[in-house]
């Protein structure tokens, strides 16, 4: 039975899909298997993996979305480690050795994430070190608070133990986009640490309609999360009233940046829908008004 076990879910990535299999064969870590989702491709996926042989399984499934093609893999996984690898990314040949080094060093820690690179649709580094080099506060140790503020954790340097995966539970299907923030997060609210390597193990491949760059999308989840956390999660019972204070001022932080966003894109109806919900909740914030007023403005005006 493998230690490890990659998940990579895969949807219409044949392009980059090699590539990345290949990153993940090179490791220098030896005992792991890979697990390849396909979530419904039409553009020849399945020929591809075939070419690999027995050295990657293959699970097709109609498209259900990256939590669901996730889950999938999981439920056939069967290494006490689970790594997560997107079908455009890449990895260091190091990856695997130096995460479970870590992991067998740190007994509490549910998972271990790395430094990343940016790199381009022809493998042109954009960034080295990304993180570093846009000063992004990183989250580890015991840092439920941490994460609960802000979203710094690149899915594909993710290594985590398959005991920390089962105590927070699977990926949410409500969440196209952040499914593994709330995933995060959850492990830090069971009580594990979270660990962090320096080095950029990771590459995560920028192109056109890759998440870091739908800003819209990737608020619309953050507003379900934080709706999520407030209502399912007993937050108040099980980490005390000033967590639960935090994931509320997070939700409304959160909603006006979404709300701006979408009167800078001409959806001044959308945003003005969202700030009216967010008046009725807290009708003597004054800068609510304001924001409502400037729906009725040119997007110019800031």
């Amino acid at each position: 039975m493998p230690r490890v076990s990659v998940v990579i879910p895969t949807y219409n990535c044949a392009k980059f899909l090699g590539r990345t299999i290949d990153s993940a064969l090179r490791q220098t870590y030896r005992d792991f298997e890979i697990i390849v989702v396909d979530d419904g491709s039409t553009d020849g996926t399945q020929a591809l993996v075939a070419a690999y042989g027995e050295s990657v399984r293959y699970v097709y499934q109609t498209n259900q979305g990256a939590s669901e093609a996730r889950n999938a893999a999981l439920s056939r996984a069967s290494g006490e480690l689970i790594a997560y690898l997107d079908a455009d990314d890449l990895w260091r040949p190091d990856k695997l050795s130096r995460q479970v080094e870590f992991l067998d060093a740190h007994s509490t820690c549910g998972f271990v994430h790395t430094e990343v690179s940016v790199i381009d649709e022809q493998d042109t580094v954009l960034h080295t070190c990304f993180n570093q080099d846009t000063k992004r506060p990183i989250p580890q140790g015991q840092c439920v608070r941490d994460l609960l503020l802000r979203s710094h954790i690149q899915t594909l340097t993710v290594v985590e133990r398959r005991t920390a995966f089962d105590d927070a539970g699977k990926f949410d299907p409500r969440l196209p986009v952040a499914q593994d923030y709330l995933h995060w997060i959850g492990v830090g609210l069971q009580g594990y640490g979270v660990g962090y390597l320096p080095e950029p193990l990771g590459q995560y491949r920028w192109r056109a309609g890759s998440l870091m760059s739908s800003q819209r999308r990737l608020l619309g989840d953050f507003v379900k999360i934080y709706e999520i956390l407030s209502t399912e999660y007993g937050l108040e019972r099980s980490q005390g009233p000033e967590i639960m204070q935090l994931v509320k001022a997070q939700l409304y932080t959160t909603q006006r940046q979404l709300a701006y966003l979408e009167r800078r894109e001409c959806s001044g109806g959308a945003a003005r829908q969202r700030l009216g919900a967010l008046i009725r909740q807290w009708p003597l914030n004054l800068e609510l008004y304001v924001d409502f007023a400037k729906t009725y403005v040119s997007r110019q005006v800031s």
